[in-house]
C-alpha cells in the first residue's frame, strides 16, 4: 500500500509540474503578444501646425521727379536737369535773375544745394595729384558716383567733415567744379547718419540732363 501511494504521489507531482509549465507558457505567450502589438500612430493635422510669418519686404518711399536749371537762352553752359527724391524733402528755389537759380533740398538738417550762375570753376585735387597754380581745392576723401546720364561724379570732402562738394570728371580725365548741372554742395547736421547720407548719394546719382 505504501508503495502505491508513493507512485501515486509522484504521478500527481508530474501532472502538477506539466500543468504549471503549460499555464506558464500560455501566460507568457499572451504577454508577449501584448508587448509586440503595435501602438496606434498619432498624426497632427497640418491645419494645427503654426504657420510662419512671411518676412516683410522692405518698402521704399515713392520718389518724385524735380527739374531745375536756367534756360539756355541765358547763355550759360549748364544743362537743365532732373533728379529724383522722396517726398519728405522740402524743395525751395531762389532766382536773382533769369540767368541764375539755386535749388535747395532740405530734410531734418540735411541740405543739398544746386546753383547755376555766372561763376568761375576750380579743379578738384586728391591724394597723388600735383598742385595746381590756378583755382583748385584739395580733398582728403571722395566717394565716386555715376549720374543717370553716365557722368562720373565725386562727393568730395573731409572724412569727418559736415560738408561736401560734388566734382565732375572732365574729358581730359581731371576733376573739377562746377558740374554740368551746376555747383553742387551738401551740408550735414552734427548728428548725421549714414542712411540719410546714402539717400543723398542716390539723389545725386539720379541727376540727368533734360
Amino acid at each position: 500500500m505504501e508503495k502505491f501511494f508513493s507512485i501515486f504521489g509522484k504521478i500527481v507531482l508530474v501532472i502538477l509540474i506539466i500543468g504549471a509549465m503549460t499555464y506558464g507558457g500560455y501566460y507568457f505567450g499572451i504577454k508577449t503578444k501584448e508587448i509586440e502589438k503595435p501602438q496606434a500612430e498619432t498624426t497632427t493635422s497640418s491645419e494645427n501646425l503654426p504657420t510662419s510669418t512671411p518676412t516683410p519686404t522692405p518698402t521704399t518711399k515713392p520718389l518724385i521727379t524735380i527739374s531745375g536749371g536756367v534756360s539756355k537762352s541765358a547763355g550759360l553752359s549748364y544743362d537743365q536737369y532732373s533728379l529724383q527724391a522722396s517726398g519728405d524733402w522740402i524743395i525751395k528755389r531762389e532766382n536773382q535773375t533769369v540767368a541764375d537759380e539755386k535749388l535747395y533740398l532740405n530734410k531734418d538738417g540735411y541740405q543739398i544745394t544746386i546753383f547755376q550762375g555766372a561763376t568761375g570753376g576750380a579743379l578738384c585735387l586728391y591724394s597723388g595729384d600735383p598742385d595746381f597754380e590756378g583755382p583748385s581745392s584739395r580733398y582728403i576723401f571722395f566717394k565716386e558716383l555715376t549720374s543717370k546720364d553716365g557722368r562720373t561724379l565725386r562727393r568730395s570732402g573731409d572724412l569727418n567733415g559736415l560738408g561736401f562738394t560734388i566734382c565732375q570728371k572732365y574729358s581730359d580725365g581731371s576733376f573739377g567744379q562746377p558740374t554740368n548741372y551746376g555747383h553742387i554742395s551738401i551740408k550735414l547736421p552734427n548728428s548725421w547718419n549714414q542712411e540719410t547720407l546714402d539717400e543723398i548719394d542716390l539723389i545725386i546719382s539720379s541727376l540727368k540732363k533734360i
